[in-house]
């Protein structure tokens, strides 16, 4: 794995939100194996990284990132564009795949704060595929647009109301993400000849699929046209290597 932590350090964070952010960010560096890649990245009305790219995790890394993790204070604004600019432009080490988890608890309100422009960084701005995994606290988070970013780039949103842990949350989605069970998958219809079924499905939701991760469910809804037979085929990359299987529908 390669992960990024993107953590709000705006004015409305402070308090026990910074605290729990904190020690979730701490947690989740200490569950990576030796040998995996992260990087932090912290954020208000101006963006610092812990390193300029994903550093490999070792001793003396992870003693750093800790002594990092805990000189993040609270103020200031919301600068999500630049954040997340910053996180997806990284050159991403070789061989993994390049998660971002994504923190805020409020609107943006500083630089670049169109919600057209920042939804167009996940597909316009994210040349090395990265998965954003986002998590909006409390109930001035612009859900719609959480949510956006985590679906166009294959990742999930998770929403932390006002009584609940932030660490807790953030804890059990990274405890999920050991290992895509199925990276990329894609769908293909077949006819009863095993040729594609043109025009037979369609308004498939989501459009685009998931990774999938251990214990997760891939639930798709969509119409079909015509009474013929057809088979569903899903293909996906497993630990370097192409993966199918078919579902037969009558």
């Amino acid at each position: 794995r390669e992960v990024t932590l993107v953590l709000d350090r705006s004015g409305s964070m402070n308090g026990e939100k910074i605290d729990q952010v904190r020690e979730a960010a701490l947690q989740i560096v200490a569950a990576l194996e030796k040998g995996e890649f992260f990087n932090i990245i912290a954020y208000n009305e101006s963006v610092e990284s812990f390193s300029p790219g994903p550093v490999a995790k070792n001793d003396k890394t992870e003693a750093e990132a800790r002594e990092y993790v805990k000189r993040i204070t609270a103020r200031g604004g919301t600068n999500i564009h630049d954040a997340l600019l910053q996180a997806l432009r990284q050159k991403p080490a070789a061989g993994t795949i390049p998660i971002v988890l994504f923190l805020t608890d409020g609107l943006p309100t500083i630089g670049q704060t169109s919600e057209v422009a920042i939804r167009e960084i996940a597909s316009k701005s994210n040349p090395h595929n990265r998965r954003i995994f986002t998590f909006g606290v409390g109930v001035d988070v612009n859900t719609p647009l959480l949510e956006t970013l985590a679906s166009e780039t294959r990742g999930r949103p998770t929403f932390v109301l006002p009584n609940e842990d932030v660490e807790v949350k953030v804890s059990g989605v990274f405890s999920r993400l050991a290992g895509p069970v199925l990276a990329d998958p894609e769908l293909t219809v077949l006819d009863k000849d095993g040729q594609p079924a043109r025009a037979r499905i369609f308004d498939m939701i989501p459009n685009r699929l998931p990774d999938l991760f251990s214990g997760d469910q891939l639930v798709l809804l969509g119409r079909y046209a015509g009474e013929e037979p057809v088979t569903f085929k899903v293909t996906g990359n497993y630990m370097g290597e192409r993966r199918t299987f078919k579902f037969g529908f009558c």
